[in-house]
């Protein structure tokens, strides 16, 4: 990964991008699989980009290509080319810093899928895929987690363990995992239900923050449950690091299934490069798993006064883990198992 690196920067640095007329300077990199990748830089601009080909027709004219804060994606059509390239640039203020690592992941995450004889069709959205991922992290600041958030994704990620320890297959626990990305709602949607997710370290009760009048409505989404899980902090438990590893050799039997998670982890914030800013050590300690019916306190569109309509809150879980209807038995009421 280290010398790949090292070759876009180098590519870089021989392309000075100021060329007297307007268009791109490219130099050849290896490729990957049936897809050429260039090194280039546009004139007028002089910014940083990688160009990838791909068959003409392979992307649909009306496709919207994804673009986030610090970088820009678009098609570089050339009519005496039989190939469509689209090009990933960094913005004029994105950091070339962080661009040098997105693009190196973006062509080490094209790299692995190659290497299951992936077609050119299949390392397109692999691509897309992945390029969306950094859109959502560039979205959400680009930083390490605070410690709060941390706190969320090891309940999330230990979640996500467990639906797999239950028996969903490891796709559908992967791809139900709908938390980290832009329209998540509630962190797991299964079947027509889904499992909303709170987690604490907190040894004296546990209050859960709701983001939203819609996060426990169960009117188009039943059953909901709540996964309540505790955590404690402790020398013998599981870094957030150490957690990503686990799940990620449990998915790893499906290199694409493999890939969505590593998309998922990125929507989620979490960056392999950040992973040394994450020492806790966390400890499972409950998982109580608990219905949202007609007795459970939330606040929704339907037991709201007209003319109210969003509202953030915050309920105590503590009061209802005695309600507890265990993970199995959630699950075959969502169909899963």
């Amino acid at each position: 990964m280290a010398h790949q690196s090292n070759d876009l920067v180098l590519a870089w640095k021989s392309l000075s991008g100021v060329d007297s007329i307007p268009g791109w300077q490219a130099i050849s990199l290896e490729p990957v699989g049936p897809v050429e990748i260039q090194a280039g830089k546009r004139t007028p601009g002089n910014l940083e980009a990688i160009l990838l080909s791909f068959p003409k027709g392979c992307i649909p004219s009306i496709e919207k290509l994804p673009e986030g804060q610090g970088f820009s994606v678009e098609r570089v059509f050339d009519a005496s080319s039989d190939s469509t390239q689209v090009a990933l640039t960094r913005k004029p203020a994105g950091s070339p810093e962080l661009f040098l690592i997105m693009a190196n992941d973006v062509v080490s995450t094209l790299a692995s899928a190659s290497m299951e004889n992936a077609s050119t069709n299949r390392l397109l959205r692999v691509f897309l895929g992945r390029v969306g991922a950094w859109q959502e992290f560039m979205r959400k600041g680009s930083m390490p987690l605070s410690a709060e958030s941390e706190v969320g994704l090891v309940g999330e990620l230990k979640l996500l363990s467990r639906l797999i320890e239950e028996g969903v297959p490891v796709n559908i626990a992967v791809n139900a995992w709908t938390g980290p990305t832009f329209d998540g709602l509630r962190d797991f949607a299964l079947g027509a239900g889904a499992i909303e997710v709170k987690t604490t370290i907190s040894s004296n009760g546990f209050v859960a923050k709701i983001g939203s009048l819609e996060q426990l409505d169960d009117t188009h989404c039943k059953p909901l449950f709540v996964g309540a899980l505790k955590f404690s902090l402790v020398e013998t438990g599981q870094t957030l690091p150490e957690l990503v590893a686990e799940i990620s050799e449990m998915v790893s039997i499906d290199p694409y299934v493999l890939a969505e998670f590593e998309n998922r982890l990125l929507s989620a914030s979490y960056l392999t490069t950040h992973a040394h800013h994450y020492h806790r050590r966390f400890s499972p300690q409950e998982e109580k798993i608990i219905q949202v019916d007609d007795d459970f306190p939330c606040i929704t569109h339907g037991n709201i006064k007209t003319g109210v309509v969003s509202a953030r809150y915050e309920i105590n879980l503590e009061q209802l883990l005695n309600r507890d209807v265990g993970l199995a038995n959630a699950l075959k009421n969502l169909g899963m198992i």
